[in-house]
């Protein structure tokens, strides 16, 4: 199945939190609907399980979502995005905006995003 948004590269520290606490890990790559994270000391996660990703960017700005365990396998995680407070959302839009360089291709992107189950 051929993927409906483009990733973009991070390599951010970032914290997971989920139901069993929090731990520290690292953003491989994010897009509009999913974030890949790779964290040594994950803990143990059922794909469907609720968890939360908070990236911090710089001073004060921060992207948080909400979403569900997509795949887990060793050391990687891949969730898929479900809720962003809108602050965040802007955060992630200039992000992506930034790495793509076509305003046409962003569009694009948010119009898979609408559309999307």
């Amino acid at each position: 199945m051929e993927r409906r948004f483009q990733r973009i590269p991070l390599e951010f520290p970032a914290t997971l939190l989920t139901d069993g606490g929090d731990c520290a890990v690292r953003v491989e790559d994010i897009s509009l609907k999913g974030v890949l994270l790779e964290g040594a000391d994950l803990p143990v996660l059922a794909d469907g399980d609720e968890v939360s990703v908070d990236i911090p960017l710089s001073g004060e700005a921060r992207i948080t979502v909400e979403g569900r365990v997509c795949w887990h396998e060793g050391l990687w995680l891949g969730v898929e995005i479900e809720a962003m407070p809108l602050e965040s959302a802007s955060h992630l839009r200039r992000l992506v905006e930034l790495n793509l360089g076509d305003e046409a291709l962003l569009e694009r992107e948010f119009a898979a995003l609408v559309q999307s189950p």
